[in-house]
């Protein structure tokens, strides 16, 4: 005899499987909920009181999760807070090592994932270098032993050259036995004959020496000193001064389509205009100063003729330098006239007069030598 289900009887025996498929994941989890301490909320649901919500379900702390919680729990207590340093390595991430550029990627052996990095210690100091945090919590909190300083090996003793008992050579004595240490070479060596071991010495040194150590304040020995005396030699200057002419002309163009007076040959020469204005001044002031009035004379008559062969260039403005090299002569030829008189000598007289009628046309100022040489010859001869 066979019973026909109805359609609601099918439905029924549909939601009675659904309901016993439930309750082995429901007793699952009411299983693990009996170990936590946990307390249902008191929010009112659609569920039954003895059904566990869903709330309840993930709220629950599983077994793995607590014994995770308190190893991390303990973790936090035992190590300190990380420090900036240890963030910034921690978002770094793991360093990764770029074998393509390095020139011994089959020598080098690669440092393993887990592999400890050794610290640099210096062998020879006692200082403790600094590390990060991450070394010094995986190498504990104990710094590294220094290793000990490396001593030196022991020098060997020097080797004696020369056996026990020998006597040491003398020191020798640059003077001799005789006490001529203090004394220079000029003193000592006679080989030098005196006239070459004159000229080593200066002006002031020959002068020290004559008034000195010869005449010292004797006057019978200056009387015979003073006359034997001869006049500056001249020869010398002359021949610098010709020599600074002679840069004057090297230095103009030496073009046929160049003149050598113009302006560009005068900057050129510039630089030697004055090197020769300079020796001029500075022989007549030595002889100035010296007070040799015939060999200042001399000078003024040797020199007269070299400044006119400089030459003389188209602007006026660039003549300055031998208008001045005429207005020294002229200035020491008075001096010479005025200081020297009738001890210049009467032949030396006239012969100056008739330059001094030519250098005229040189320089207008000549005139006032003019009239001190006819003074000084007016003198000579109401002498004579």
């Amino acid at each position: 005899m066979t019973t026909e289900t109805t359609p609601h009887q099918q439905h029924q025996q549909q939601q009675i499987r659904i309901a016993l498929s439930e309750i082995p994941s429901r007793l699952e989890a009411l299983r693990f909920a009996s170990g936590g301490a946990t307390t249902p909320t008191a929010t009112p649901n659609r569920y039954s009181p003895n059904e566990p919500t869903p709330a309840t379900l993930f709220n629950t702390p599983h077994l793995l999760d607590n014994t995770t919680n308190v190893a991390l729990s303990q973790d936090n207590i035992l190590s300190p807070m990380p420090s900036p340093d240890e963030m910034i390595i921690r978002q770094r991430g793991r360093r990764r090592f770029n074998n393509g550029l390095s020139p011994d990627v089959g020598n080098t052996p690669l440092r393993m994932p887990f592999q400890r990095t050794p610290t640099k210690v210096p062998l020879s100091t006692s200082m403790i270098l600094r590390s990060s945090p991450r070394k010094r919590l995986t190498m504990g909190s104990t710094p590294p032993a220094p290793e000990p300083p490396v001593m030196p090996s022991p020098t060997k003793a020097k080797q004696q050259l020369w056996p026990t008992g020998t006597p040491m050579a003398k020191k020798l004595r640059l003077g001799g036995e005789d006490g001529n240490s203090g004394k220079p070479i000029a003193q000592i060596n006679e080989e030098t004959p005196l006239p070459v071991v004159l000229q080593g010495m200066s002006q002031q040194q020959l002068i020290n020496l004559i008034v000195g150590e010869l005449v010292a304040g004797d006057a019978t020995t200056e009387e015979s000193f003073r006359s034997r005396l001869p006049m500056p030699d001249i020869n010398p200057l002359e021949e610098e001064l010709l020599h600074a002419k002679r840069q004057i002309f090297r230095s103009l163009p030496t073009s046929r389509l160049c003149k050598k007076t113009d302006s560009s040959a005068y900057s050129r020469a510039s630089l030697h205009l004055s090197e020769f204005k300079r020796l001029l001044t500075a022989h007549t002031k030595q002889l100035y100063d010296s007070g040799n009035w015939d060999a200042l004379l001399d000078y003024v008559t040797m020199a007269w003729p070299i400044v006119r062969a400089t030459p003389h260039w188209d602007s006026a403005t660039h003549n300055v330098i031998r208008r001045q090299c005429f207005k020294l002569l002229a200035c020491h030829c008075i001096a010479s006239l005025k200081n020297g008189g009738q001890r210049l000598g009467m032949a030396r007289l006239h012969e100056t007069e008739r330059n001094l009628r030519e250098w005229t046309r040189d320089y207008e100022d000549v005139q006032s030598c003019l009239s001190a040489l006819n003074k000084a010859i007016a003198k000579g001869r109401a002498t004579l």
